[in-house]
């Protein structure tokens, strides 16, 4: 089933489920629930696309002529920003195992052994522990690849330098080599292209092989003109969006106190920045951008639910993600429904207990991974800083998030 067919599906339920997300949440705060703070409810006028099964749209930063913004389908965005299992700015170091793979999510949950989870590098590749590419690989520096451990990728390999040393290569589709080959053993299926003046050392087997110049680009937009204007949506809502229309403040999560949860029906909400001292929830019951001001800098627990089968989360932020403590967001079987970018310059820490489910946008941000993780959807980061072993389940659906944006 595709994209707009699930949501055809899911279109009929919607105001239903809306309703009844009201009523329940109604019904909590009659209540008076004595263990969470719960500071929205489903209530009043929904944003426009609430009224259609289009995707959201945002406002922009100014145009040219400085008069008008212009607007952003959050769809599209997410087509141009995640169509990798892994983007990073600069190189890519590790010392533990990296395994990515794919999944269609409209199909089913997650099975393993799907081929497009590919990996794109702006820097160089070194490793010392065993890479399995799940799709495609390229490394864009003419710095290249220096592996202490077998490489195995599914298509297509491009290295824009040089790759050693001793270990096994094997890449399931062609293969780009912009320098000497120096492994025990490099197997391509298809075609190897390989410099004229290029050393071939060990055991080299190929489909074909041709010398060639060969040229290899960024595969990543991580340019000061490419990357995502967050700022710029931000500011655009920090007057237009619906916060009224659920009572909500924007300064309400800025230096709170104790464990609150936020219920965000669909709408475009805006929030200064994000602190305080309580486990912080936010239940997501339809098509939301949430747009921050700012960090979302905690010490206490983090979780983001998509509560109903339509839900869906553009979290939006001016600054960093990070918590002291286990960050939990999305659904792993549809981890395409969720994304969250990040404007900051820093490092996200993702502890033991931390489950992510969702597509990670921080071109300005280094993820640290300090335990054993598996992540549904994918990521576009600055660097990522491993010390334990990572898969990556890329969830294919999120190239279909622009199939109902407006031309």
């Amino acid at each position: 089933m595709n994209r707009a067919a699930h949501r055809a599906r899911a279109t009929s339920t919607q105001r239903r489920l809306a309703t009844a997300a009201a009523v329940l949440a109604g019904l909590w705060l009659a209540a008076g629930c004595a263990s969470r703070d719960i500071v929205a409810s489903a209530a009043g006028e929904p944003a426009a696309h609430c009224a259609t099964d289009a995707p959201v749209i945002l406002l922009g930063g100014p145009s040219r002529a400085g008069r008008a913004r212009a607007a952003v389908c959050t769809g599209s965005v997410a087509v141009r920003a995640f169509s990798h299992a892994l983007c990073t700015c600069e190189g890519y170091a590790a010392s533990t195992g990296l395994t990515t793979d794919s999944f269609d999510s409209t199909t089913g949950p997650y099975a393993p052994g799907g081929t497009t989870g590919d990996v794109a590098i702006n820097g160089d590749l070194r490793s010392n522990a065993l890479l399995t590419v799940g799709g495609g690989l390229v490394v864009a520096a003419a710095t290249g690849a220096a592996l202490l451990a077998d490489l195995h990728v599914a298509h297509d390999l491009a290295i824009a330098g040089p790759i050693g040393t001793g270990v096994t290569v094997t890449a399931g589709g062609n293969a780009r080599i912009a320098g000497n080959i120096d492994l025990a053993a490099l197997s391509v299926a298809g075609t190897l292209t390989v410099p004229p003046g290029a050393t071939l050392a060990g055991t080299v087997t190929a489909g074909a092989t041709q010398r060639a110049a060969v040229s290899i680009a960024p595969p990543c937009a991580c340019g000061d003109t490419d990357i995502v204007d967050v700022p710029g949506l931000v500011a655009a809502h920090a007057i237009d969006n619906q916060d009224a229309a659920i009572g909500l403040v924007p300064d309400r999560f800025t230096d709170y106190h104790g464990a609150a949860v936020l219920d965000l029906p669909c709408g475009i909400y805006y929030l200064g920045p994000v602190r305080g001292d309580g486990e912080l929830t936010l239940r997501i019951t339809g098509r939301v951008a949430l747009l921050i001001d700012g960090d979302i800098a905690l010490r206490t627990p983090l979780t983001i639910t998509l509560d109903t089968d339509d839900a869906e989360l553009d979290l939006i932020a001016r600054g960093i993600l990070s918590s002291d403590q286990a960050i939990v967001i999305g659904r792993a079987d549809h981890p395409a429904r969720t994304r969250i970018y990040l404007a900051g310059a820093g490092t996200t820490e993702l502890s033991g207990n931390s489950q992510l489910a969702a597509n990670l946008y921080a071109p300005n941000t280094a993820i640290a991974l300090s335990a054993t993780a598996s992540i549904h959807g994918s990521l576009f980061v600055r660097r990522l800083d491993q010390s334990a072993p990572l898969a990556i389940h890329y969830d294919i659906d999120v190239r279909r998030a622009d199939i109902a944006c407006p031309p």
